[in-house]
């Protein structure tokens, strides 16, 4: 999902529902930058979450044939192109947690 459908997106949940509680967090380690928003629905409190990460164009394996040498994964990382995530959760009072919501039940 691009930046601009992602706008999209927000604007109608705020025009639908109001009252959006925004987050946005930033990952040093796995350049990945993660934005949310909460609202309430009939359905009760619901989560939207997106994961933008830059897209991995190459893995190396570094490793050695000695017995018990260990072995890394390194990830070359594009300086242009970025790749997103969507997922929906919905606040559980059982659980008292957010349990994710799958995309296959709206297929019904």
């Amino acid at each position: 999902m691009n930046d601009q459908r992602w706008e999209e997106v927000l604007r109608r949940l705020d025009k639908q529902f109001g009252n959006l509680e925004f987050d946005e967090t930033e990952d040093e380690e796995t350049r990945a930058v993660l934005e949310s928003v909460v609202w309430k629905s009939p359905q009760g409190r619901l989560k939207l979450t997106r994961t933008t990460r830059p897209l991995v164009v190459d893995k190396k394996l570094h490793y050695s044939n000695r017995m018990g040498g260990g072995t890394r994964v390194e990830y070359v990382y594009s300086d242009t192109e970025t790749t997103s995530r969507i997922r929906l959760y919905r606040w559980s009072e059982i659980a008292n947690d957010w349990e994710e919501i799958d995309a296959a039940a709206f297929d019904e």
